[in-house]
């Protein structure tokens, strides 16, 4: 059984591994057939260049997976503005787990951890957002979570996305 820790990204060798992660992330989703090349990918290389900005605790958190101490899938959570939500809500974001690495049930640790750490820092519930066609295992992770659909909360415009929120 392989060696498998979740933990905050801390120092630039961590968070460069989450970059290259969300890299893969946005590759995956450029050659997926469903159509969800341009999902949350716009202004992509300078999300990338501030994770530490947006993604920075106490408002947020960047979570790596390591699986023998390769990095190995990640996950961030940043704030939800209050005037989108009626609670203070935290948004789960880009959680990605590359092919080799599927099947060890990282992308449910990791959004486990995710909702944690929200948890720990106040936030009262979690929202995502998704396009299921491009990524049906994962739906059926957040439904299995207990995310539910809701309406829009914030600007994505992609075509076919869905909302989701969760109780934390």
């Amino acid at each position: 059984m392989p060696d498998v820790v979740i933990r905050d990204a801390v120092g630039a060798a961590e968070v460069e591994s989450v970059r290259e992660l969300m890299r893969a992330y946005a590759a995956y989703l450029a050659a997926n057939p469903s159509g969800a090349a341009n999902i949350c990918i716009e202004n992509y290389e300078r999300e990338l260049a501030g994770l530490t900005g947006q993604y920075c605790a106490p408002e947020g958190v960047l979570l790596l997976a390591l699986v023998d101490g390769v990095a190995a899938g990640c996950c961030a959570v940043r704030v939800v503005r209050r005037e989108r939500v009626p609670e203070r809500g935290c948004e789960l974001k880009r959680l990605f787990v590359p092919a080799g690495f599927r099947r060890l049930g990282l992308g449910k640790k990791l959004t486990q951890a995710a909702m944690d750490w929200a948890v720990g820092a106040g936030y009262e519930a979690m929202y995502l957002d998704t396009v299921p066609a491009a990524m049906p295992e994962a739906n059926r992770m957040y439904a299995d979570l207990g995310f539910e659909r809701v309406e829009r909360y914030n600007n994505n415009l992609v075509e076919d996305v869905v909302f989701f929120r969760r109780d934390l």
